[in-house]
């Protein structure tokens, strides 16, 4: 059951974040795809999560690239892996949220980065594929400057999979496509091994996501002959 959760989380992280809840805030502006509610909403992000482009490489050393690659019949597992990476690449390996306090830490936990207070800024509602989405924008107030704007979908799934968007796209930006930002990361819960992730991921639905990705064949061998 959690390999299927997980795999579906992979593939709809975009556009399948589950049912918002309603709010009672006024809408402040709407259009035709989006709509933007300011609320005193509370986070719904406490725990500690890792980031599924931080076990990348030991995705690679399970073969989950190489299985891609052969069901490509072109790009290599590389072109794959790099694929992954600029659709989730981020420098956030793990996180600690706790009452609006984000503690970065090294992926393995041993290690802190950094810590913040951000305050919450409401969230943009969007439609994609059909399905409304939810995208929560934190604002920098204080601590570990590096990320000024967080961006983070909606808690989905049995596990509680979310999006975190982070980077110098989302500062200024106040409405727009969160989801297609190039700097976020896939976040699951920290206690969930690398293994475990592997483990979940290795499956023939997560092949076929995987060719999906716009795919650039740039490594060594990596053209059709």
């Amino acid at each position: 059951m959690i390999r299927a959760i997980v795999i579906v989380m992979i593939f709809t992280a975009s556009a399948a974040l589950g049912a918002p809840q309603t709010p009672s805030a006024p809408v402040l502006s709407t259009g035709p795809d989006e709509r933007i509610i300011q609320t005193p909403k509370s986070a719904e992000w406490e725990g500690e999560w890792v980031s599924v482009s931080s076990q990348v490489d030991h995705l690679d050393r399970m073969g989950l690239f190489q299985k891609a690659a052969a069901a490509a019949k072109g790009p290599v597992a590389e072109d794959i892996k790099q694929a992954f990476l600029k659709r989730f690449r981020s420098d956030m390996g793990r996180v600690k949220i706790s009452s609006g306090r984000f503690t970065f830490l090294s992926p393995d936990g041993s290690t802190v980065i950094g810590a913040a207070q951000y305050t919450y800024d409401g969230f943009v509602e969007q439609m994609s594929e059909g399905r409304e989405i939810q995208w929560h924008r934190f604002i920098f107030a204080g601590g570990y400057n590096k990320y000024p704007v967080l961006v983070c979908s909606e808690p989905y799934g049995m596990l509680g999979q979310w999006m975190i968007v982070h980077g110098d796209s989302v500062v200024k930006m106040k409405t727009g496509r969160y989801d297609a930002m190039a700097e976020q990361a896939m976040m699951l819960p920290a206690d969930l091994s690398a293994e475990a992730i592997g483990d979940a991921l290795d499956t023939p639905e997560f092949t076929a996501f995987l060719l999906t990705l716009p795919i650039s064949k740039k490594s060594e061998g990596g053209g059709a002959p």
